[in-house]
């Protein structure tokens, strides 16, 4: 809300609704925190997030917050690899990548310009 009200149109509001670095202390199935962020937030779009960072979500997650939310952008926001961003884009409508981008695949080293290249070569042929 901070965004819209600073008039921002080059500012995206991203959910993450299944945080890796965080517990939620909320029970519910994680299709209904979706919908529920989505419902009381100013949103672009939400991110569905594995158990820590580099791992991804099992892909029924993403599967089921983007058949609760159709209208809603569903992103892939981790752990997201050149082996399996084919499968996860027929589902979510986009990644958010880092690890699988770095050198050795390791979330702290530098950004591989080849790794990054092959990445996005299998995302275009996909795409067509």
């Amino acid at each position: 809300m901070r965004a819209r009200q600073l008039d921002r149109k080059d500012l995206v509001i991203l959910n993450n609704v299944s945080a890796e670095f965080a517990v939620s202390p909320d029970s519910r199935p994680l299709a209904d925190r979706a919908r529920s962020a989505v419902f009381s937030s100013i949103r672009d779009a939400v991110l569905v997030s594995g158990a820590i960072t580099g791992e991804s979500a099992q892909i029924v997650d993403p599967e089921n917050v983007k058949k609760t939310l159709p209208d809603t952008p569903v992103l892939a926001n981790s752990g997201v690899k050149h082996g399996t961003v084919e499968d996860v884009l027929k589902i979510a409508d986009g990644c958010v990548v880092g690890s699988s981008l770095k050198v050795d695949g390791h979330t702290w080293n530098a950004v591989d310009p080849k790794r990054a290249r092959e990445f996005m070569d299998i995302v275009r042929k996909m795409r067509g």
